[in-house]
């Protein structure tokens, strides 16, 4: 048996490909875990609505933890069973700010995505979503009331532009002094969540509810919001595409995630 109990995937850069597939390889791997009796989880960034298809195509078992950490939602019930949105007062004050700079913005709602601007990366994903079934739908939400939305939850707030001098300038001037957990995803965009919320915390709430010790997880990333679940678990793997800077942080580095890098670390240090 292996000392492990659970894996925790990234997906963008680690669990996909880069034309966002799950590779054969990988999921006969991950099968070959789940029969030795140890659960896998998706820990990711994306809101549920985005990455539920492919916890749906591994017919995983577990819950999703989603929006960089900021709630655990249950694919089976369809809800989200525990979470920490982000303030409503700051946030309200930021919002200002990115309509009056002309900012764009995804919102990571319980219903759904909501956007203001960033054009070209909604229509990305409603591109994608136009392939899924009806059960796997995803629902886009072009801002209209933006004080009614803030009556009900923002898991998390992803800002884009589509040049990096003028986001970072914004974030300097802006929401530096606001009380945000911040995680640069790209030089054009930085997702914020509400402080305490994290990959590796969420990650360490749902394994305490399961009794399972952190030591006995294992988590894979290539990302700054995967540092938070490296730092925690008992086996870190980074991804041959992460940056050296996110590398440092893991106690194993497998092969890029368009090589079969999950496939090839689980049958060299966890499956027995």
């Amino acid at each position: 048996m292996s000392e492990y109990k659970a894996i925790a995937l990234d997906m963008d850069g680690t669990l996909l490909t880069r034309d966002h597939q799950i590779s054969s390889a990988t999921r006969a791997a991950l099968a070959q875990a789940r029969a030795h009796g140890i659960k896998v989880l998706l820990v990711t960034g994306r809101h549920y609505m985005t990455a539920r298809p492919f916890h749906h195509e591994l017919a995983l078992d577990t819950p999703l933890i989603c929006s960089n950490g900021a709630y655990i939602y249950d694919p089976a019930q369809n809800r989200i069973l525990s979470g920490d949105p982000l303030a409503v007062a700051p946030l309200t004050e930021l919002l200002t700010a990115v309509e009056m700079q002309q900012m764009g913005a995804l919102f990571h709602l319980s219903d759904g995505i909501g956007y203001i601007g960033c054009e070209e990366h909604v229509t990305r994903i409603r591109h994608w979503a136009a392939h899924q079934p009806d059960h796997l739908k995803i629902a886009l939400h072009p801002v209209e009331d933006l004080a009614g939305w803030l009556d009900n939850p923002v898991w998390k707030l992803e800002l884009f532009n589509q040049d990096p001098a003028r986001l970072h300038t914004f974030m300097g001037e802006v929401v530096e002094q606001m009380p945000f957990t911040r995680d640069w995803a790209a030089p054009y965009a930085v997702e914020l969540v509400q402080p305490g919320c994290s990959k590796g915390n969420r990650l360490a709430q749902w394994a305490a509810s399961e009794g399972i010790a952190m030591e006995q997880v294992v988590a894979f990333g290539d990302n700054n919001n995967d540092i938070s679940m490296f730092e925690q678990v008992g086996l870190a793997i980074a991804m041959g595409n992460a940056a050296p800077q996110i590398q440092r942080h893991a106690h194993q580095v497998t092969a890029d995630h368009n090589e079969d890098g999950i496939a090839l670390a689980l049958q060299r240090w966890v499956l027995p």
